[in-house]
């Protein structure tokens, strides 16, 4: 797994692409600055699932799975292995969405104060 250091490192070509001019007051949502640092966030994203902690994420076999564990359950109980497997994926793009807007406000707290 990379150090935080690292991380950073791979994170600051991204935040350099995003602009954040003097007097702007609304700042890029996710999927905006995604956009506008698409290449410099997945090598970053890639650094991550580097670990076995972090192995990389298949979208299609997580569905393919869900699928096949709905299929082995009876009729009433299909909806829900969707429901919960809809549920994690909102779960994990809240944690997403709101450690990116933590991140925003960390950085013009720091920007504010100088550091």
């Amino acid at each position: 797994m990379p150090t935080s250091e690292e991380l950073l490192d791979l994170a600051e070509p991204c935040a350099k692409k995003i602009d954040i001019s003097t007097g702007m007051r609304h700042f890029p949502s996710f999927s905006e600055a995604e956009e506008q640092c698409e290449d410099e966030y997945d090598e970053l994203l890639e650094a991550i699932h580097e670990d076995e902690l972090f192995a990389p994420v298949d979208i299609a076999r997580q569905e393919q799975l869900v699928e096949e564990i709905a299929r082995g359950l009876p009729e009433n109980l299909r909806a829900l292995i969707v429901e919960l497997a809809d549920n994690h994926a909102r779960h994990v793009w809240l944690q997403q969405e709101g450690a990116y807007h933590f991140g925003v406000a960390v950085g013009c707290r720091m920007r504010d104060e100088d550091i």
